[in-house]
């Protein structure tokens, strides 16, 4: 049995990061008890490329997460070439952390379900856990997929290096970065969106963004 704090790393393209990603990653490392790191991808091999340059996501990130000290922005994927392979990421921090330290990979529900395609997933139960956030409508996972990772509990994922699957109940995905690419290209504020990161992104003029005034911080929703 192991007694070191789990790893777990959550990737994507964070395009932009929003309210939901933040949450997720805190409840992550809530039930865990260790830290987060998020992993923006430079090439994702299985959907259209980012919007936002590398630098500009990373910077995003480093707002979002800049009251969460559970949180880390880690720039590894984004400083490989080539398409960014989950796998390549798991070999990197496995050897990284050793072999005996939980290593956990952080799924939204309809990644979970749709893993089977992903790029030699069958390797991945010896190297890490699965963390499985909820998302609405997503379909059940390939039976295959299921049975690799054992359902379980948070104690035993942190009491074996990988090879199991744990189903957080919440929060609940309902944000998406492309309603909120939509939105700011219509004008409007989204309630997904922290109000730095939105900052940035009209200092920037990403997503077609029309300026909007100033936006006023005392009357953000808050969405961690």
């Amino acid at each position: 049995m192991t007694s070191s704090a789990p790893l777990a790393l959550y990737g994507g393209t964070f395009d932009p990061v929003h309210a939901a990603h933040v949450a997720a990653a805190r409840a992550v490392a809530a039930a865990l008890g260790g830290p987060v790191h998020l992993l923006p991808n430079a090439v994702p091999p299985h959907r259209p490329q980012p919007y936002a340059s590398p630098a500009q996501r990373l910077a995003m990130l480093q707002l979002a997460a800049a009251d969460a000290p559970e949180l880390k922005v880690d720039d590894w994927e984004l400083r490989q070439p080539g398409p960014s392979y989950t796998l390549a990421t798991l070999e990197h921090f496995r050897q990284h952390i050793g072999p005996e330290r939980p290593l956990v990979w952080v799924v939204g529900a309809d990644s979970f379900a749709s893993l089977h395609h992903w790029h030699r997933w069958q390797h991945y139960p010896a190297l890490c856990h699965l963390a499985v956030l909820p998302r609405p409508g997503a379909a059940a996972a390939d039976p295959a997929v299921a049975a690799a990772f054992t359902s379980a509990d948070a104690a035993a994922l942190r009491g074996q290096p990988a090879g199991l699957r744990l189903m957080l109940t919440a929060p609940c995905l309902e944000h998406s970065s492309t309603a909120i690419r939509t939105a700011l290209a219509a004008g409007q504020r989204h309630p997904g969106l922290d109000a730095g990161v939105a900052d940035f992104i009209y200092r920037e003029g990403l997503y077609n963004a029309r300026h909007l005034p100033t936006l006023d911080r005392n009357s953000q929703d808050s969405h961690d």
